[in-house]
């Protein structure tokens, strides 16, 4: 009981730290497009033409007011209302500003003017000190609309820009780029002997410091076309990883899913042949797997997959009778192996409706004189009933979890030994 609480006690602050990180890059991308909105206005006020003069004429009538109104205070002068007075003064002239005529002269208005002329002229010129505020109410209106709408357009393309690059689809496409699949092999053991006798090519994305399973992005990759790149990269792998490996054992093989794509089209088969010729690699060491929905244009893929075996590479139908016309493919494609879908391998044993289904695939393919492998493999009961009813190879938990490149030379250098 202390484990189950100690369990989901980790499981909680690990769903707490991710909540944490997602809510953190939130904010963080929220602030970069607020700081594009405001960017373009910020420009525009700091450096927009004119903006420096009209802060200096806004400065000089600031200063020229001050002074009307210490004479005014001091009783230098009397101000009337008057109907309408006209100015020349090109500070007031822009400006609503009330209308007054002085009564009377000051005593001494050369030293009111002399203060005026102090305050106001030097320091008007000079707007190296201007505020932002002050910069803002200069800002002619053109300038301040054309800033807004820059900003907006700014921001709203960056918010496009970062939405698009942070969906599934950007950020898988972004993976391709970066080559961030790795390849797991999955052994699969003769079930007479339990040797190895070869591995599946299982593709893994590496996201974030943390491993995405296939069936979680490979229905977008093939929805978007970005599937063939990705097959590319796992083939690229495995001669990486295993090329000198496969050159000394001549009797390993790996096998390698393909999509639909590449089943109706000879791309990948012109990639493989001469890749597989310079690394003095056999055809037949690299095997094919297709899933019956790759099947949909029946005709080209029989032709592809006709190509395929001519070259030399068996093909193998994946997850069989799991589609909706398996027999029809049997009739129409010649295979060399069919690999019974894990689905039915978990029911083998059991009071279930589909128990029996596995042992009428074997049946089948032995009628048909092709090989069978049965996939999830866990128990050794599953193990020994598929055995006896002929399944000549397995492949599952029981015998290993899928490996590193690595671990599974180990692996099969282990079963080497014990031969």
């Amino acid at each position: 009981m202390q484990r189950v609480f100690s369990a989901k006690a980790s499981l909680h602050e690990k769903r707490t730290m991710n909540t944490f990180k997602h809510s953190g890059r939130v904010a963080f991308l929220a602030g970069i497009v607020l700081i594009a909105a405001l960017l373009p206005g910020v420009l525009c006020v700091l450096f927009a033409p004119g903006v420096d003069e009209r802060v200096a004429a806004a400065r000089e009538a600031a200063a020229l007011e001050n002074y009307v109104v210490r004479l005014v205070d001091t009783g230098a002068i009397r101000l009337i209302a008057k109907p309408s007075v006209v100015t020349s003064s090109r500070v007031f002239a822009p400006f609503p500003v009330p209308v007054f005529a002085a009564t009377a002269m000051p005593p001494n208005p050369n030293a009111f003017r002399r203060g005026y002329e102090v305050a106001s002229p030097a320091n008007a010129a000079n707007t190296s000190d201007a505020t932002f505020t002050e910069r803002l109410r200069a800002l002619p209106w053109t300038w301040l609309l054309a800033g807004v709408a820059g900003g907006l357009t700014l921001s709203a393309w960056l918010g496009l820009f970062m939405v698009r690059r942070l969906s599934p689809l950007g950020q898988l496409s972004d993976a391709v780029r970066r080559h961030q699949f790795i390849v797991a092999y999955q052994p699969i053991v003769d079930l007479a002997t339990r040797r190895c006798i070869g591995a599946e090519a299982l593709v893994r994305w590496k996201h974030q410091n943390r491993i995405v399973r296939p069936d979680h992005f490979i229905p977008l990759a093939e929805h978007r076309g970005l599937i063939q790149a990705i097959t590319d990269q796992v083939f690229d792998t495995v001669l990486l990883e295993l090329g000198e490996f496969l050159q000394r054992y001549k009797e390993l093989y790996v096998s390698i899913n393909l999509s639909a794509p590449d089943l109706t089209s000879r791309r990948f088969l012109e990639r493989l042949t001469p890749a597989l010729a310079a690394a003095n690699i056999a055809p037949r060491q690299i095997r094919i797997e297709a899933t019956e929905r790759c099947f949909l244009d029946a005709e080209a893929a029989k032709e592809v997959i006709q190509a395929f075996r001519d070259a030399g590479h068996p093909v193998y139908i994946d997850d069989f009778g799991t589609g909706y016309s398996s027999l029809s493919h049997l009739q129409n494609f010649q295979v060399d192996a069919l690999k019974i879908d894990k689905s039915f391998v978990d029911t083998v044993g059991q009071d279930a409706a589909s128990s029996s289904v596995a042992s009428h695939i074997i049946d089948m393919a032995l009628t048909l004189h092709v090989q069978v492998v049965a996939e999830g493999i866990e128990r050794e009961e599953q193990a020994s009933y598929l055995r006896t009813r002929g399944a000549q190879f397995g492949q599952g938990w029981l015998f290993s979890a899928p490996l590193t490149a690595p671990d599974f030379i180990r692996y099969v250098g282990r079963g080497l030994a014990t031969v």
